[in-house]
């Protein structure tokens, strides 16, 4: 066999929740095959896993009780797309594929309420097709191919993601003796943000204090929080766990020149990069935070800070004097069936788009966003090539004009646990 592999019809093969997933699977080959069937299985789903160390106790042969370290597992998992189909069956005895190029064509639909695709450190969120050759008296021939998935997280429909937002710290500079305090109030023009954008933060800066503000910086973290259970056979009580990660996002600071007993402004600037939207599905759930500090030589026990709680989405807020958004994406007009449509089978007949239907369209008319892979890399996947998802970034987005709306103070950020 020269070449087994698997082909999408979507660009960047991304997809959204409740379209026609389409594409093909093409065996290439010289010789004829010996083999007996070829089956295709498409699955989605949330995983979370990880392993704990604990100290118990247990009786020795000789009736001691002796203290010993076990690794406890953790797990759980969530499906969202689950099918498999016979593609190709060998129905004259010979049990052979024909020499030359094979292609089989797949259908299938996506369910409404599937997550996007997320990979992380103790869990991930998987879409992928799986084929499988089977060869008789040798090992069977396997492939796997992932794909991103992106639900339509539209901010101009989210109460709380227009609000600008105001916090404010203060703390007094020096160790022992105490030199004035310094007072920082930092303003955002809004919460929620699409990857792509320029998020601008305006800090106002009090230094009261002896000595000069040196340097500003902001920093945005993704929040991840895992949950999983150990113990689900029969007759054995579950024991629920929750682990929780942060990621750097991005970052931006500068030198700061405000001397002592004086005021001064600064804003920064902080492209956001290719991130997952903000989501929260039963055993996985992702939350953004942006941390501004400001230091001084004299400031201690971590610098001065405020924080505050982001929603990112995939499409972008649109200005006051630009027009409504466009009507969200509809599903494709030709539903698929929830599993594999392949050629030769009863279904194959139906007319399927070529392609999925367009994604949605950024409002106000700009260009739509480009889809990249995410900023943290690839996760390894079994039985395939490392995958890396895809989100949409807007790079072309106007400058944020200032809000009429009055900024509230920052709400405190989402509880550990993320559930």
């Amino acid at each position: 066999m020269d070449d087994l592999r698997i082909e999408y019809d979507a660009p960047n093969d991304v997809y959204f929740p409740g379209q026609a997933v389409t594409g093909k699977v093409i065996i290439q080959n010289r010789e004829w095959i010996k083999a007996r069937f070829l089956k295709i299985c498409i699955h989605g789903g949330a995983h979370t896993h990880w392993s704990e160390s604990r100290s118990t106790y247990r009786t020795n042969t000789r009736g001691e009780r002796e203290r010993f370290t076990e690794n406890v597992n953790y797990n759980a998992t969530i499906n969202y797309l689950t099918g498999e189909s016979i593609a190709w069956q060998s129905r004259d005895g010979t049990d052979r594929l024909p020499a030359g190029t094979n292609v089989f064509p797949f259908a299938f639909n996506l369910p409404i309420n599937c997550a996007p695709s997320f990979e992380g450190c103790h869990g991930h969120i998987r879409y992928d097709v799986h084929v499988e050759l089977d060869r008789p008296w040798k090992f069977n021939k396997k492939s796997r191919k992932c794909f991103s998935v992106i639900p339509v997280f539209d901010l101009n429909i989210t109460p709380t993601a227009i609000n600008p937002m105001v916090n404010t710290a203060s703390k007094n500079t020096g160790l022992i003796l105490k030199k004035g305090l310094v007072t920082i109030t930092v303003n955002l023009p809004k919460r929620g943000y699409v990857a792509g954008e320029i998020m601008p933060i305006t800090v106002n800066i009090d230094n009261g204090s002896k000595v000069a503000v040196s340097e500003v910086s902001a920093k945005m973290t993704q929040l991840s929080h895992f949950h999983a259970s150990h113990g689900n056979m029969i007759g054995v009580t579950a024991h629920t766990h929750n682990r929780n990660d942060e990621k750097l996002v991005a970052e931006s600071r500068r030198v700061a020149d405000v001397p002592a007993k004086s005021r001064g402004q600064m804003v920064l600037s902080m492209k956001i990069p290719a991130i997952v939207p903000s989501f929260n599905c039963p055993i996985i759930a992702v939350d953004y935070c942006l941390t501004v500090k400001v230091s001084t030589q004299q400031i201690f026990g971590g610098g001065l800070k405020c924080e505050f709680p982001l929603i990112i989405g995939t499409i972008p807020i649109r200005q006051m004097n630009q027009a409504a958004p466009g009507a969200m994406p509809t599903m494709p007009s030709v539903s698929a069936p929830p599993y594999p449509v392949v050629a030769g089978a009863s279904a194959s007949q139906a007319v399927y788009p070529t392609a999925p239907s367009a994604p949605p369209a950024s409002p106000g008319g700009e260009a739509p966003p480009s889809y990249e892979e995410s900023v943290h890399g690839a996760g390894k996947v079994e039985d395939a090539e490392a995958f890396a998802p895809r989100y949409p970034v807007y790079n072309n987005l106007p400058q944020q004009q200032n809000s009429q709306l009055p900024p509230e103070y920052a709400p405190p950020l989402p509880a550990k646990s993320g559930f």
